[in-house]
């Protein structure tokens, strides 16, 4: 077995692999929201190489073939986990049934405006990503499989930011309305992950948690969070302006 093999089939060996409970959970609501996040990114970029009639041989091509093949095992890995959890806890599956809609109003957007969401979505992934391969807060360092999907999956978003800024600038996507997107982005992603945190841990009370314990934890984990909420938030608003690795 590959060790890619053994990545993307992730079971979360507890409802507190990541240390606790609520913890695990912020991991969690996340993944609920991957698999259909990112069949929007890849949907969005396959639709626009195929609108650019790309020539043959054209390097950003090649890239975004690299992302799209990426960007399916991630989400074959995250339906995985995602069914894991169900496995684990049945209480979950309404709330896996929510979040498997709810990029469903992206699709509302115009094309341009599609096109600079996988842009603004890419880039929270990357800060996300970023603050996970260089400290030890948010995912700690342990050997489970839900632990170790998680670093791959930020070594890989990391390896590929750059390919959405490089087929927005490609496409001539203005900073005006990147700017939008990455505003519409972060007000989308940071709701969900509350909500979807809040909904999970309640399921946790259903279970038999420990109301007290989960409060608990939630104060420590958000005060704990505050200098990797600082260091991403420096990163919202300079990752977007660097420089990108674009094929001419």
């Amino acid at each position: 077995m590959t060790v890619r093999s053994r990545l993307v089939s992730p079971v979360p060996s507890s409802n507190a692999w990541n240390g606790t409970i609520v913890r695990s959970r912020f991991f969690d609501a996340l993944s609920l929201l991957l698999p259909n996040g990112e069949a929007f990114l890849i949907e969005t970029l396959e639709s626009w190489r195929a609108s650019a009639q790309l020539a043959p041989g054209d390097e950003l091509g090649s890239e975004i073939d690299r992302f799209v093949r990426e960007e399916h095992a991630h989400r074959r890995a995250h339906a995985n986990y995602n069914a894991a959890l169900v496995d684990a806890a049945p209480l979950m599956q309404p709330i896996v049934e929510r979040a498997n809609v709810i990029t469903a109003e992206l699709a509302h957007f115009s094309a341009p405006m599609q096109l600079a969401l996988v842009v603004a979505f890419e880039h929270l992934t990357a800060v996300l990503a970023e603050e996970i391969e260089s400290h030890r807060f948010l995912l700690v360092q342990n050997d489970t499989r839900a632990a170790r999907l998680w670093r791959w999956h930020a070594r890989e978003e990391l390896g590929h930011r750059h390919v959405a800024v490089c087929v927005a600038k490609r496409a001539g996507i203005g900073r005006g309305v990147l700017i939008l997107a990455l505003l519409l982005a972060t007000g989308y992603l940071a709701t969900d992950m509350l909500r979807y945190t809040f909904a999970l841990c309640r399921c946790d009370v259903r279970a038999g948690a420990s109301r007290g314990t989960l409060f608990v934890d939630s104060v420590r984990f958000a005060g704990g969070a505050l200098p990797s909420l600082l260091r991403m938030a420096r990163r919202w608003f300079g990752l977007l302006l660097a420089p990108a690795r674009c094929a001419h």
